[in-house]
This record gives C-alpha cells, structure tokens and sequence, in this order.
C-alpha cells in the first residue's frame, strides 16, 4: 500500500489545449472559451482572453470541460496579472459552474454492484492524469514513481528517494549520509516486521491498493497506464472489506494469455484467482462483469457481486452514490466518504467525553467529497457538506487564522501558498482548494 499511496492522493484529469483558431460557430459557452484561447494562444492579449473566460464562467452551461478549461486558464492569467488575491475567489466555483443536479460516466460500470457496507469510495482516471500538463512536465523519476508497477524501477526509486531524503537529514543534523542511512533502514526493518505479524488483521490496506500492481503484472500490464480508469471503495471500519474496478482496453485477449500462461487460474466463465499472492489471508479473486472491466475482491465478496451483476440489481450505498452524482464529471479524481465513515475516521481515537464536546463545537459534516482536475498546475478541491452552517463560518475563520500565523518561515510559507478555505455561497458546505505546482508535485513524489 506504500507504494501505491501516491497513486491515491495523485491523480486528476487531462486538459489537452484546444486548437488555437479563431472562433467559430457553436453554444455560447464554445464561443466565448474559443474566442479566450484565440486571444490567449494566437493574439497573446490578456486583456481579452480574461474578458472571454470570466464571461464564460457566467453562462448557465452544463459544458463543464469548457468550464474547468477556462477556470485553469485563468488562474495563470490572474497570475501574469499580478491578481492572485483572485485566483481563491476564482477556485471556489469549481463545485457549481457548468454542473448539472446530478452527474454521470464518473465510474465503471460493474461499481454499482458493490455491496451497502461499503461507504468509501476513490477513482481516478488513469488515462487523463497520464497525459495532463502538469504530469508530463515532470522527471521521469516522479511520474514513475505514480505510475510503474515494475519492481525493479521500484527498488530504483527507492534508493534514490532514500539518499535524497539522507543528505537532507544528514545536511540538517551535522551527520554522515551513511550513518543516516543505516538508521533509516533499522527503523524500516523493525517495522516491517511489525506490519508482517499483522497482515490479516485490520490494519492491511484496502484490496486495490495492496494487490493492483500484482494484477497489472498478472495480465502482462507493467504500467498503470494500462488502466484508462480505475475505481475503489471500502468500509472504513475495515479496509479488508475492499473492492476495485480497473477498465483496460482489450481485456479479454489479456486475460485469456494469462489463464494459458498459469499466471491466472480460472474459477468459473468470468472469474479466476491469483497464484502465488495472498490477501488478509486468501486468494485474490478476479471478474470480469462488464466488457474491458476488471473486477478485484477478496473471496468473501465475490457471490455478492456475481448474484448483483446476474439480477442486474445496483446495491451500491445511496448516500455514497449521492455524494457521487455532485462530483464534477470532468475531475480525473475524487473521493467521497458518508457521513458516518467521516465522523467515525476523525474522531475514531478520541475519548468519548472529549468527541462529544468536539461534536458540540464543530459543524455537522453531511460527508466528504475531495476532486482533481490538472492543467499547467494540479487542482485539489475538498467540499464537506453541513446543516450548521453557524459552526461552519466559525470554523472557516479560525482555519484561516492559524493558517495566517503558520507562514513563518520560508518553507512553511512556500507549502501553503495555493491554500484557499472558504464557505461556499450557499453556506451549505466548507471548501477548502489547493493548487499544487509542477514543482510541488515533483517534490512530493521524489522526496
């Protein structure tokens, strides 16, 4: 799961630039983003190009591909400007620009048959993180290290993403880079063993993250960019209860390589395990219920699955689908979580006393929704729908408060630049949105 969690927290959606000719005939929202990018990319005028987008972010339009375009237009707009003081004002409009009251197309088609109990939910649209601006600019290093499932690039990345983070250390602390080093993989070791007596516990990482690269590999994938989408959900309580989604092109020919390969041994029509690799003590079982869909689960949800897909009867949580169908159809990722797996996670550790007063004091989250998109920076917007609004405003401010007194020193300072936490216009939910450069985001994954 280690490995793989950067794939998680990382993923968006490719924004290709249109092309740059002059504007033609269309909707009035294709009008006036054309008309933006031929002031942007041919004539270079900010002056128009800004006009074009702002008025196209004022049109009733459920064309949210030309919306989030404009939107991550403007920002480096505003920024050549010198108008950041607009750009949070401007991000804040990423949950209601463009949408339409419910959303579709956001996950493979074989989720809906994911069982009640299961309240968290992620996707992430392999394809269009793979091709977006912000990725393709970084070093190889980093994109590898979202996207290879080869373990021997892995190890690779690892050294190197040890010796980076050793002569930092060593740097800060007046020590050798060896020494730092040593003490480094001791501490590593011991955890690792630690981690192994526990493998079938609670604490082992939902089924598509622990098993995807095994899968990938199984049916001649080294790359995750095989996938073009994939989709995740699991019980909060315990992650064991998991299931995944992966779309890949030309599916069945693969899977038919790998059962005459023995690299998958095949259980029934559309359903094989995997040899040679456990999950929380059992086989990993794979389906195929729809075409070019890949189906990952442990052995105790498979009949579920199976007996929805042969009634044809969707089964997944309502409130989870809910907080889906509000999701932007254009985020290459996001998250949602139900209220109850919101609640339970951010005060799961906390004494009873202490989380009632907390719960007193706080907003009333309704749940949690967290979506990407990616142009020449990555976009992250978090929305935590609430009923108190009261609380929620309260909140809002202390939040930017302490964010205010945090920035002081450089470092600090450059992490949280792109940090914007807000109320939404309706009062009805808290924002919070991050812009993460190139920069950043090399940073992230390689140190």
């Amino acid at each position: 799961m280690r490995r793989l969690a950067p794939v998680a927290a990382l993923t968006g959606l490719l924004l290709a630039p249109p092309a740059s000719a002059a504007p033609g005939p269309g909707s009035e929202a294709q009008r006036l983003h054309d008309k933006g990018v031929h002031c942007m990319d041919v004539l270079e005028r900010n002056k128009c190009a800004i006009e074009n987008f702002e008025a196209l972010l004022e049109v009733e339009t459920y064309e949210r591909e030309l919306v989030t375009d404009g939107m991550m237009r403007l920002i480096d707009l505003y920024r050549d400007e010198g108008r950041e003081d607009d750009i949070g004002g401007l991000l804040r409009q990423f949950w209601d620009v463009g949408m339409k009251r419910k959303s579709a197309g956001h996950m493979p088609y074989s989720a809906r048959f994911f069982p009640t109990e299961l309240n968290v939910l992620i996707t992430l649209d392999v394809e269009q993180l793979a091709g977006s601006r912000v990725v393709t600019s970084l070093d190889p290093d980093a994109q590898d290290a979202m996207l290879t499932c080869d373990e021997q690039r892995r190890k690779e990345l690892d050294i190197k993403r040890e010796l980076r983070r050793a002569e930092k250390k060593a740097a800060d602390d007046g020590r050798e880079v060896w020494d730092v080093v040593q003490t480094e993989r001791e501490r590593k070791a011991e955890y690792a063993a630690k981690r192994a007596k526990r493998t079938a516990s609670a604490d082992t990482g939902p089924i598509f993250f622990e098993a995807l690269c095994p899968v990938a590999l199984s049916i001649g994938l080294d790359d995750l960019r095989g996938f073009t989408k994939m989709t995740g959900a699991l019980n909060h309580h315990d992650a064991r209860k998991s299931i995944g989604v992966g779309i890949v092109p030309d599916l069945q020919p693969k899977l038919a390589a790998a059962q005459t390969e023995g690299r998958l041994l095949r259980v029934a029509d559309n359903h094989w395990i995997l040899p040679d690799f456990d999950y929380a003590g059992g086989p990993v079982h794979l389906l195929m219920l729809d075409l070019d869909e890949l189906t990952i689960a442990p052995g105790s949800m498979v009949q579920g699955m199976i007996d929805a897909r042969a009634k044809r009867k969707a089964r997944m949580n309502r409130e989870l689908s809910k907080l889906v169908d509000l999701v932007p159809k254009d985020s290459g990722f996001f998250m949602v979580m139900t209220q109850a797996a919101l609640r339970e996670m951010g005060f799961g550790d906390v004494k009873r006393s202490t989380r009632t007063v907390l719960e007193s004091l706080l907003p009333r989250p309704k749940g949690l929704q967290i979506a990407a998109i990616f142009g020449d920076d990555l976009g992250l917007f978090t929305r935590v729908p609430t009923d108190t609004p009261v609380k929620g405003r309260m909140l809002v401010s202390v939040a930017n408060a302490l964010v205010a007194r945090a920035g002081d020193d450089d470092e600090t300072q450059e992490w949280l630049t792109g940090l914007d936490i807000a109320e939404s216009s309706d009062r009805k939910a808290l924002l919070a949105t991050y812009l993460i450069s190139s920069k950043k985001l090399e940073k992230i994954m390689l140190e």
